[in-house]
């Protein structure tokens, strides 16, 4: 017995294909803007209590920076800087240095359309960093590799509903320490022009970055 084999429509990837062209094309979602109010834990009262047990500490037990660079600047904006790197912070000084964080800040990507905006009810979607194993598609769980984390910034990349493709996703366990950030910052520039976040784990490797 023959049996008759289906045609094939043609129409279909004519359509399928206009389909394709006509649908909307979506890079990058917008910043998420929370629309529902802040939920309150504590009271104001409480919170008062809170703030005001956190300036005491500050000014009347102080925190040691075993850090120079640190100690300069707390000395050149005006706290008590003891012998012991101990630094006493005035709770008005401390108000007055509040005062100077920005509210809101502009976030600039390598492509102006996907520069965000961070600050108030905005809120971004960023993939976790720093993961020193990974699960393959093989399931064995190992050690990322520069490959890896370049799979995974294009990834980041291709996903409209993050808004950073982050830096070290993985940890790049095949590239020495000393230079590990210059590849790191290299793949993140390379697959995805979103935003990128930087390398501060040393002030060298900050700069490196800038």
């Amino acid at each position: 017995m023959t049996v008759a084999q289906p045609a094939h429509s043609r129409r279909g990837g004519r359509e399928a294909r206009r389909t394709i062209r006509t649908a909307p094309k979506i890079d990058m979602l917008p910043t998420l803007k929370r629309g529902l109010p802040v939920i309150e834990p504590m009271n104001a009262e409480q919170v008062e209590r809170i703030h005001q047990a956190s300036l005491a500490i500050l000014e009347e037990v102080g925190v040691v920076f075993r850090d120079s660079i640190a100690i300069e600047d707390w000395k050149r904006a005006g706290a008590d800087v003891r012998a012991d790197d101990r630094v006493h912070l005035d709770r008005g000084l401390v108000m007055e240095l509040i005062k100077t964080i920005p509210s809101k800040i502009e976030y600039f990507a390598r492509d102006p359309a996907k520069n965000v905006e961070l600050g108030g009810p905005k809120s971004i979607f960023v993939p976790m960093t720093g993961a020193p194993y990974m699960r393959d598609l093989d399931d064995v769980r190992r050690g990322p590799t520069i490959a890896d984390l370049g799979t995974f910034h294009k990834l980041a990349h291709m996903m409209p509903a993050l808004q950073s493709s982050a830096h070290h996703i993985v940890e790049p366990m095949d590239i020495v320490v000393a230079h590990r950030h210059l590849h790191i910052t290299y793949s993140s520039m390379k697959h995805s022009d979103k935003i990128f976040m930087g390398m501060t784990t040393s002030p060298k490797n900050a700069e490196d970055v800038l």
